[in-house]
Protein backbone atom coordinates (compact mmCIF):
# COMPACT_ATOMS: atom_id res chain seq x y z
CA UNK A 1 0.00 0.00 0.00
CA UNK A 2 1.63 3.64 -1.06
CA UNK A 3 0.51 5.76 1.59
CA UNK A 4 -0.16 9.37 0.30
CA UNK A 5 -2.09 12.61 1.45
CA UNK A 6 -6.14 12.01 0.84
CA UNK A 7 -6.31 14.20 -2.06
CA UNK A 8 -3.18 13.04 -3.86
CA UNK A 9 -4.76 9.37 -3.23
CA UNK A 10 -8.17 10.69 -4.89
CA UNK A 11 -6.66 12.43 -7.53
CA UNK A 12 -4.40 9.45 -8.50
CA UNK A 13 -7.42 6.93 -8.35
CA UNK A 14 -9.36 9.16 -10.75
CA UNK A 15 -6.59 9.45 -13.37
CA UNK A 16 -5.78 6.42 -13.34
CA UNK A 17 -9.85 5.43 -14.21
CA UNK A 18 -10.15 8.03 -16.33
CA UNK A 19 -6.36 7.82 -18.42
CA UNK A 20 -7.25 3.67 -18.87
CA UNK A 21 -10.68 4.80 -20.77
CA UNK A 22 -9.07 7.38 -22.76
CA UNK A 23 -6.44 4.70 -23.73
CA UNK A 24 -9.43 2.33 -24.87
CA UNK A 25 -11.18 5.50 -26.65
CA UNK A 26 -7.78 6.21 -28.75
CA UNK A 27 -7.48 2.38 -29.41
CA UNK A 28 -11.11 1.94 -30.48
CA UNK A 29 -10.97 5.40 -32.36
CA UNK A 30 -13.94 6.66 -30.86
CA UNK A 31 -13.39 9.56 -29.29
CA UNK A 32 -15.18 12.79 -29.10
CA UNK A 33 -15.51 15.75 -26.96
CA UNK A 34 -18.86 14.75 -26.04
CA UNK A 35 -17.51 11.39 -25.24
CA UNK A 36 -14.59 12.73 -23.15
CA UNK A 37 -17.40 14.52 -20.95
CA UNK A 38 -19.49 11.72 -19.91
CA UNK A 39 -16.00 9.55 -19.67
CA UNK A 40 -14.54 12.08 -16.94
CA UNK A 41 -18.39 11.80 -14.86
CA UNK A 42 -18.16 8.04 -15.01
CA UNK A 43 -14.40 8.12 -13.53
CA UNK A 44 -15.78 10.22 -10.84
CA UNK A 45 -19.06 7.47 -10.48
CA UNK A 46 -16.47 4.54 -10.53
CA UNK A 47 -13.66 5.98 -8.40
CA UNK A 48 -16.39 6.83 -5.44
CA UNK A 49 -18.24 3.55 -5.39
CA UNK A 50 -15.70 0.99 -4.33
CA UNK A 51 -14.62 2.48 -0.78
CA UNK A 52 -12.85 -0.02 0.47
CA UNK A 53 -10.51 -1.84 -2.57
CA UNK A 54 -9.37 0.17 -5.73
CA UNK A 55 -9.49 -2.70 -7.36
CA UNK A 56 -12.94 -2.90 -7.98
CA UNK A 57 -12.14 -0.50 -10.26
CA UNK A 58 -11.40 -3.01 -13.43
CA UNK A 59 -14.85 -4.69 -13.82
CA UNK A 60 -16.85 -0.90 -13.33
CA UNK A 61 -14.92 0.23 -16.23
CA UNK A 62 -15.52 -2.95 -18.22
CA UNK A 63 -19.20 -2.55 -17.25
CA UNK A 64 -19.33 0.78 -17.99
CA UNK A 65 -17.59 0.73 -21.12
CA UNK A 66 -20.48 -2.44 -21.99
CA UNK A 67 -23.41 0.02 -21.50
CA UNK A 68 -21.22 2.69 -23.14
CA UNK A 69 -21.36 0.65 -26.26
CA UNK A 70 -24.47 -1.47 -26.03
CA UNK A 71 -26.57 1.93 -25.28
CA UNK A 72 -24.94 3.61 -28.93
CA UNK A 73 -25.28 0.72 -30.66
CA UNK A 74 -21.28 -0.31 -31.56
CA UNK A 75 -21.69 -2.74 -33.76
CA UNK A 76 -18.35 -4.41 -32.72
CA UNK A 77 -19.17 -4.34 -28.89
CA UNK A 78 -17.44 -8.01 -28.56
CA UNK A 79 -14.10 -6.86 -30.44
CA UNK A 80 -14.12 -3.59 -28.42
CA UNK A 81 -15.12 -5.46 -24.93
CA UNK A 82 -11.62 -7.46 -25.87
CA UNK A 83 -9.84 -4.03 -26.36
CA UNK A 84 -11.21 -2.72 -23.18
CA UNK A 85 -10.15 -6.10 -21.20
CA UNK A 86 -6.20 -6.21 -22.68
CA UNK A 87 -5.97 -2.19 -22.04
CA UNK A 88 -6.34 -2.59 -18.35
CA UNK A 89 -4.48 -5.29 -18.11
CA UNK A 90 -1.49 -3.97 -19.95
CA UNK A 91 -2.39 -0.21 -18.47
CA UNK A 92 -2.73 -1.12 -15.15
CA UNK A 93 0.75 -3.40 -15.22
CA UNK A 94 2.72 -0.07 -16.62
CA UNK A 95 1.04 1.82 -14.03
CA UNK A 96 1.92 -0.22 -11.04
CA UNK A 97 4.99 -0.82 -11.80
CA UNK A 98 5.80 3.10 -12.48
CA UNK A 99 3.91 3.79 -9.01
CA UNK A 100 5.77 1.82 -6.93
CA UNK A 101 9.35 2.41 -8.04
CA UNK A 102 8.70 6.27 -8.42
CA UNK A 103 7.31 5.61 -4.34
CA UNK A 104 10.74 3.61 -4.01
CA UNK A 105 13.28 6.10 -5.43
CA UNK A 106 11.06 9.40 -4.19
CA UNK A 107 8.39 9.09 -1.28
CA UNK A 108 9.45 5.99 0.28
CA UNK A 109 10.98 7.54 4.41
CA UNK A 110 9.70 11.08 3.42
CA UNK A 111 8.54 13.89 5.44
CA UNK A 112 7.22 15.70 3.11
CA UNK A 113 4.61 13.51 1.38
CA UNK A 114 1.81 16.13 1.28
CA UNK A 115 4.42 17.82 -1.34
CA UNK A 116 6.66 15.45 -3.27
CA UNK A 117 3.15 12.71 -3.48
CA UNK A 118 2.21 14.43 -6.45
CA UNK A 119 4.86 13.24 -7.99
CA UNK A 120 2.85 9.81 -8.74
CA UNK A 121 -0.09 11.48 -10.63
CA UNK A 122 2.48 13.10 -12.80
CA UNK A 123 4.23 10.36 -13.45
CA UNK A 124 0.83 8.44 -14.53
CA UNK A 125 0.03 10.97 -16.43
CA UNK A 126 3.26 10.94 -18.27
CA UNK A 127 2.99 7.31 -18.84
CA UNK A 128 -0.55 7.96 -20.51
CA UNK A 129 0.65 10.51 -22.97
CA UNK A 130 3.22 8.29 -24.25
CA UNK A 131 1.29 5.53 -24.67
CA UNK A 132 -1.04 7.51 -26.17
CA UNK A 133 1.28 8.58 -28.39
CA UNK A 134 2.44 4.76 -29.36
CA UNK A 135 -1.10 3.70 -29.81
CA UNK A 136 -2.63 6.55 -31.94
CA UNK A 137 0.90 5.68 -34.31
CA UNK A 138 1.41 2.10 -34.36
CA UNK A 139 -1.32 0.20 -32.09
CA UNK A 140 -4.47 2.00 -33.49
CA UNK A 141 -4.31 0.94 -37.43
CA UNK A 142 -2.92 -2.71 -36.55
CA UNK A 143 -6.15 -3.67 -34.24
CA UNK A 144 -8.64 -1.99 -36.74
CA UNK A 145 -6.46 -4.15 -39.66
CA UNK A 146 -6.51 -7.16 -37.81
CA UNK A 147 -10.57 -7.03 -36.17
CA UNK A 148 -11.08 -7.20 -39.85
CA UNK A 149 -10.22 -10.23 -40.41
CA UNK A 150 -11.52 -11.85 -37.23
CA UNK A 151 -15.35 -12.76 -38.19
CA UNK A 152 -15.85 -14.87 -34.89
CA UNK A 153 -14.60 -13.06 -32.23
CA UNK A 154 -16.65 -14.82 -28.83
CA UNK A 155 -13.37 -17.38 -28.43
CA UNK A 156 -11.03 -14.42 -28.42
CA UNK A 157 -13.37 -12.79 -25.75
CA UNK A 158 -13.83 -15.80 -23.64
CA UNK A 159 -9.91 -16.47 -23.65
CA UNK A 160 -9.42 -12.67 -22.85
CA UNK A 161 -11.88 -12.79 -19.98
CA UNK A 162 -10.15 -15.28 -18.28
CA UNK A 163 -6.96 -13.84 -18.33
CA UNK A 164 -8.91 -10.48 -16.80
CA UNK A 165 -10.40 -12.45 -14.21
CA UNK A 166 -7.08 -14.00 -13.17
CA UNK A 167 -5.12 -10.35 -12.87
CA UNK A 168 -8.23 -8.73 -11.07
CA UNK A 169 -8.52 -11.87 -8.92
CA UNK A 170 -4.31 -11.38 -8.34
CA UNK A 171 -4.86 -7.93 -7.13
CA UNK A 172 -7.68 -8.17 -5.04
CA UNK A 173 -6.16 -10.35 -2.91
CA UNK A 174 -2.80 -8.43 -2.87
CA UNK A 175 -4.86 -5.83 -1.42
CA UNK A 176 -6.64 -7.19 0.86
CA UNK A 177 -4.02 -9.06 2.41
CA UNK A 178 -2.15 -6.04 2.40
CA UNK A 179 1.19 -7.41 0.54
CA UNK A 180 0.75 -5.30 -2.77
CA UNK A 181 3.84 -2.88 -1.93
CA UNK A 182 5.90 -5.51 -0.24
CA UNK A 183 5.93 -7.92 -2.72
CA UNK A 184 5.44 -5.78 -5.56
CA UNK A 185 7.85 -7.31 -7.89
CA UNK A 186 6.91 -10.64 -7.64
CA UNK A 187 3.33 -9.18 -8.78
CA UNK A 188 4.63 -7.57 -11.24
CA UNK A 189 6.64 -10.33 -12.70
CA UNK A 190 2.91 -12.57 -12.48
CA UNK A 191 1.20 -10.17 -14.17
CA UNK A 192 3.74 -9.77 -16.55
CA UNK A 193 3.71 -14.04 -16.97
CA UNK A 194 0.20 -13.82 -17.84
CA UNK A 195 0.19 -10.53 -20.12
CA UNK A 196 3.07 -12.94 -21.74
CA UNK A 197 0.89 -16.13 -21.89
CA UNK A 198 -2.45 -14.19 -22.78
CA UNK A 199 -0.68 -12.42 -25.25
CA UNK A 200 1.03 -14.90 -26.86
CA UNK A 201 -2.60 -16.92 -27.09
CA UNK A 202 -3.89 -14.19 -28.23
CA UNK A 203 -1.71 -13.73 -31.66
CA UNK A 204 -2.08 -17.71 -32.12
CA UNK A 205 -5.61 -17.36 -32.16
CA UNK A 206 -5.84 -14.11 -34.50
CA UNK A 207 -2.85 -16.20 -36.83
CA UNK A 208 -5.05 -19.17 -37.41
CA UNK A 209 -8.23 -16.96 -37.95
CA UNK A 210 -6.53 -15.06 -40.39
CA UNK A 211 -5.08 -18.20 -41.90
CA UNK A 212 -8.57 -19.80 -42.22
CA UNK A 213 -10.02 -16.59 -43.79
CA UNK A 214 -7.28 -16.35 -46.43
CA UNK A 215 -8.01 -20.13 -46.90
CA UNK A 216 -11.80 -19.58 -46.94
CA UNK A 217 -11.13 -16.66 -49.27
CA UNK A 218 -9.35 -18.93 -51.84
CA UNK A 219 -12.19 -21.25 -51.85
CA UNK A 220 -14.58 -18.56 -52.43
CA UNK A 221 -12.66 -17.25 -55.20
CA UNK A 222 -12.20 -20.72 -56.62
CA UNK A 223 -15.89 -21.02 -56.35
CA UNK A 224 -16.73 -18.35 -57.83
CA UNK A 225 -14.63 -19.16 -61.30
CA UNK A 226 -16.38 -22.02 -61.65
CA UNK A 227 -19.97 -20.16 -61.28
CA UNK A 228 -18.58 -18.12 -63.68
CA UNK A 229 -17.59 -20.55 -66.13
CA UNK A 230 -21.02 -22.56 -65.70
CA UNK A 231 -22.53 -19.34 -66.54
CA UNK A 232 -20.27 -18.44 -69.59
CA UNK A 233 -21.68 -22.69 -70.26
CA UNK A 234 -25.01 -21.33 -69.46
CA UNK A 235 -24.79 -18.28 -71.79
CA UNK A 236 -23.20 -20.36 -74.32
CA UNK A 237 -26.50 -23.03 -74.98
CA UNK A 238 -28.66 -20.61 -74.61
CA UNK A 239 -26.93 -18.73 -77.69
CA UNK A 240 -27.48 -21.70 -79.05
CA UNK A 241 -30.63 -22.16 -78.64
CA UNK A 242 -31.32 -18.78 -79.50
CA UNK A 243 -29.46 -19.53 -82.74
CA UNK A 244 -31.60 -22.18 -83.49
CA UNK A 245 -34.89 -20.81 -82.49
CA UNK A 246 -33.88 -17.46 -84.86
CA UNK A 247 -33.09 -19.67 -88.18
CA UNK A 248 -36.30 -21.77 -87.89
CA UNK A 249 -38.12 -18.20 -87.89
CA UNK A 250 -36.17 -17.10 -90.41
CA UNK A 251 -37.19 -20.14 -92.65
CA UNK A 252 -40.54 -19.67 -91.51
CA UNK A 253 -40.90 -15.62 -92.85
CA UNK A 254 -38.55 -16.92 -96.09
CA UNK A 255 -41.73 -18.98 -96.57
CA UNK A 256 -44.37 -16.69 -95.98
CA UNK A 257 -42.30 -14.43 -98.25
CA UNK A 258 -41.62 -16.33 -100.90
CA UNK A 259 -45.73 -17.62 -100.74
CA UNK A 260 -46.60 -13.65 -101.08
CA UNK A 261 -47.88 -13.91 -97.69
CA UNK A 262 -46.45 -10.25 -96.06
CA UNK A 263 -49.45 -9.99 -93.74
CA UNK A 264 -48.04 -13.49 -91.51
CA UNK A 265 -44.73 -12.40 -92.03
CA UNK A 266 -45.05 -9.16 -90.92
CA UNK A 267 -47.05 -10.91 -87.84
CA UNK A 268 -44.32 -13.68 -87.37
CA UNK A 269 -41.52 -10.79 -87.31
CA UNK A 270 -43.13 -8.40 -84.82
CA UNK A 271 -43.60 -11.38 -82.17
CA UNK A 272 -40.13 -11.87 -82.44
CA UNK A 273 -39.19 -8.93 -81.82
CA UNK A 274 -41.61 -8.18 -78.55
CA UNK A 275 -40.10 -11.60 -77.09
CA UNK A 276 -36.99 -10.17 -77.16
CA UNK A 277 -37.13 -6.91 -74.32
CA UNK A 278 -35.03 -9.26 -72.18
CA UNK A 279 -32.25 -9.43 -74.26
CA UNK A 280 -32.21 -4.96 -74.64
CA UNK A 281 -31.69 -5.28 -71.00
CA UNK A 282 -28.45 -7.62 -71.12
CA UNK A 283 -27.31 -5.14 -73.77
CA UNK A 284 -27.44 -2.50 -71.90
CA UNK A 285 -25.64 -3.64 -68.95
CA UNK A 286 -23.19 -5.17 -70.97
CA UNK A 287 -22.50 -1.96 -72.73
CA UNK A 288 -22.35 -0.32 -68.71
CA UNK A 289 -19.97 -2.84 -67.53
CA UNK A 290 -17.94 -2.09 -70.83
CA UNK A 291 -16.84 0.70 -68.34
CA UNK A 292 -15.65 -1.27 -65.42
CA UNK A 293 -12.15 -2.12 -66.28
CA UNK A 294 -11.43 -4.02 -62.84
CA UNK A 295 -12.09 -7.94 -64.36
CA UNK A 296 -13.23 -9.23 -60.72
CA UNK A 297 -15.95 -6.53 -60.04
CA UNK A 298 -16.94 -6.55 -63.27
CA UNK A 299 -18.05 -9.91 -63.26
CA UNK A 300 -19.40 -10.22 -59.59
CA UNK A 301 -21.40 -7.01 -61.20
CA UNK A 302 -22.41 -8.94 -64.29
CA UNK A 303 -23.32 -11.98 -62.65
CA UNK A 304 -25.82 -9.96 -59.93
CA UNK A 305 -27.21 -7.87 -62.51
CA UNK A 306 -27.92 -11.04 -65.34
CA UNK A 307 -29.84 -12.77 -62.05
CA UNK A 308 -31.90 -9.60 -61.60
CA UNK A 309 -32.78 -9.67 -65.06
CA UNK A 310 -33.63 -13.46 -65.34
CA UNK A 311 -36.24 -12.90 -62.18
CA UNK A 312 -38.12 -9.98 -63.84
CA UNK A 313 -36.97 -7.53 -61.63
CA UNK A 314 -37.33 -3.72 -63.46
CA UNK A 315 -33.67 -2.96 -62.86
CA UNK A 316 -31.70 0.54 -64.03
CA UNK A 317 -28.10 0.08 -64.43
CA UNK A 318 -25.61 2.86 -64.71
CA UNK A 319 -21.58 3.86 -64.59
CA UNK A 320 -21.26 7.19 -65.44
CA UNK A 321 -16.96 6.56 -66.76
CA UNK A 322 -14.66 4.29 -66.92
CA UNK A 323 -13.08 2.89 -64.06
CA UNK A 324 -10.26 0.94 -63.89
CA UNK A 325 -8.93 1.43 -60.40
CA UNK A 326 -10.73 2.34 -56.98
CA UNK A 327 -9.30 2.91 -53.87
CA UNK A 328 -9.64 0.81 -50.98
CA UNK A 329 -9.54 -3.12 -51.07
CA UNK A 330 -10.59 -4.74 -54.25
CA UNK A 331 -12.09 -7.80 -51.73
CA UNK A 332 -13.53 -5.59 -49.38
CA UNK A 333 -15.11 -3.52 -52.35
CA UNK A 334 -16.43 -6.91 -53.74
CA UNK A 335 -17.77 -8.08 -50.20
CA UNK A 336 -20.18 -5.03 -50.42
CA UNK A 337 -21.51 -5.11 -53.77
CA UNK A 338 -22.21 -8.49 -53.66
CA UNK A 339 -24.10 -8.27 -50.08
CA UNK A 340 -25.70 -4.69 -51.27
CA UNK A 341 -27.30 -6.66 -54.71
CA UNK A 342 -28.36 -9.61 -52.91
CA UNK A 343 -29.98 -8.26 -50.08
CA UNK A 344 -32.04 -6.24 -53.19
CA UNK A 345 -32.76 -9.02 -54.97
CA UNK A 346 -34.26 -10.66 -51.97
CA UNK A 347 -35.96 -8.09 -50.63
CA UNK A 348 -37.84 -7.62 -54.05
CA UNK A 349 -38.08 -10.95 -55.55
CA UNK A 350 -42.06 -11.53 -54.24
CA UNK A 351 -42.76 -8.22 -54.28
CA UNK A 352 -46.00 -6.91 -56.15
CA UNK A 353 -44.02 -4.13 -57.40
CA UNK A 354 -40.29 -4.89 -57.43
CA UNK A 355 -37.66 -2.05 -58.58
CA UNK A 356 -33.64 -2.08 -58.31
CA UNK A 357 -31.35 0.60 -59.20
CA UNK A 358 -27.35 0.51 -58.92
CA UNK A 359 -25.55 3.38 -60.00
CA UNK A 360 -21.10 3.06 -59.60
CA UNK A 361 -20.37 6.81 -60.54
CA UNK A 362 -16.89 8.82 -60.86
CA UNK A 363 -16.57 12.36 -59.43
CA UNK A 364 -12.79 12.33 -59.54
CA UNK A 365 -9.97 9.96 -59.55
CA UNK A 366 -10.13 10.04 -55.57
CA UNK A 367 -13.78 9.66 -55.03
CA UNK A 368 -16.62 7.15 -56.13
CA UNK A 369 -20.26 6.66 -55.20
CA UNK A 370 -21.83 3.30 -55.54
CA UNK A 371 -25.23 3.58 -55.03
CA UNK A 372 -27.99 0.43 -54.84
CA UNK A 373 -31.66 0.83 -53.63
CA UNK A 374 -34.30 -1.36 -54.35
CA UNK A 375 -38.03 -1.20 -53.06
CA UNK A 376 -39.62 -2.55 -50.22
CA UNK A 377 -43.23 -2.86 -49.36
CA UNK A 378 -43.00 -3.16 -45.39
CA UNK A 379 -41.90 -0.27 -43.11
CA UNK A 380 -38.00 -0.43 -42.17
CA UNK A 381 -36.47 0.36 -38.86
CA UNK A 382 -32.74 1.44 -40.21
CA UNK A 383 -31.43 1.28 -36.45
CA UNK A 384 -32.46 -2.26 -36.00
CA UNK A 385 -31.17 -3.30 -39.62
CA UNK A 386 -27.75 -2.14 -39.15
CA UNK A 387 -28.02 -3.80 -35.25
CA UNK A 388 -25.00 -6.98 -35.42
CA UNK A 389 -26.33 -10.16 -36.62
CA UNK A 390 -29.33 -8.50 -36.99
CA UNK A 391 -31.45 -10.45 -40.45
CA UNK A 392 -35.13 -10.40 -41.32
CA UNK A 393 -35.15 -13.51 -42.78
CA UNK A 394 -36.38 -16.74 -41.17
CA UNK A 395 -33.87 -18.94 -38.60
CA UNK A 396 -31.27 -15.48 -39.33
CA UNK A 397 -29.74 -16.61 -42.07
CA UNK A 398 -29.82 -14.25 -44.30
CA UNK A 399 -26.92 -11.28 -44.89
CA UNK A 400 -27.47 -8.16 -42.96
CA UNK A 401 -26.47 -4.69 -43.67
CA UNK A 402 -24.67 -4.86 -39.96
CA UNK A 403 -21.97 -7.16 -42.21
CA UNK A 404 -21.40 -3.75 -44.25
CA UNK A 405 -21.55 -1.75 -41.57
CA UNK A 406 -18.31 -4.01 -39.90
CA UNK A 407 -16.29 -4.15 -43.04
CA UNK A 408 -16.52 0.03 -43.96
CA UNK A 409 -16.18 0.53 -39.82
CA UNK A 410 -12.85 2.27 -39.26
CA UNK A 411 -11.82 1.91 -42.82
CA UNK A 412 -11.25 5.64 -43.70
CA UNK A 413 -11.55 4.34 -47.18
CA UNK A 414 -15.41 3.69 -47.22
CA UNK A 415 -18.45 5.49 -45.74
CA UNK A 416 -21.93 4.02 -45.63
CA UNK A 417 -25.36 5.35 -45.15
CA UNK A 418 -28.41 3.82 -45.65
CA UNK A 419 -31.93 6.39 -45.70
CA UNK A 420 -35.98 4.81 -46.56
CA UNK A 421 -37.70 7.35 -48.50
CA UNK A 422 -40.98 6.54 -50.59
CA UNK A 423 -41.03 2.76 -49.74
CA UNK A 424 -37.42 2.73 -51.51
CA UNK A 425 -34.18 2.20 -49.45
CA UNK A 426 -31.31 3.61 -50.40
CA UNK A 427 -27.86 2.37 -49.46
CA UNK A 428 -24.83 4.39 -50.57
CA UNK A 429 -21.52 3.57 -49.96
CA UNK A 430 -18.58 6.36 -51.00
CA UNK A 431 -15.20 4.62 -52.17
CA UNK A 432 -12.53 7.76 -51.70
CA UNK A 433 -8.50 7.93 -51.15
CA UNK A 434 -5.80 7.15 -53.07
Amino acid sequence: MIDLTLPQAFVSDFSNVFELIIIYRLVTNYLSKKIILIDFLASLVIVCVPILESSLDFPLIIIYLWLFDRKYDRPQILYDNIIAMCTIIVMASLIDLCDHYMYKIFLEGKDNISLVGWILPITDLTLTIIVGILVIFFVAPKIREVSMQILNPTPLWKLVGVFFVLYFILNVVAEKEGIANDYAPLFLLISLTIILIGGSSLFSIIRSSIQIQNQQRLIDTYKLQIASAHEVNKQYDQIRRERHDTRNMLLSIQGYIRDHKDKEAAELLSTFLQNDIAEKHYNEIDLALDKIKISGLHNLIKEKAYKIVEKGIPFSFEVNAEIDELPGSEIKTARIIGILMDNAIEATFKQAKPYIQFALLKHSPEVYELVIANSIEQKLNINTALKFEHSTKKGHQGIGLSNVTQLVENDDHYSFSVEVKDKVIIMTCFIQGK
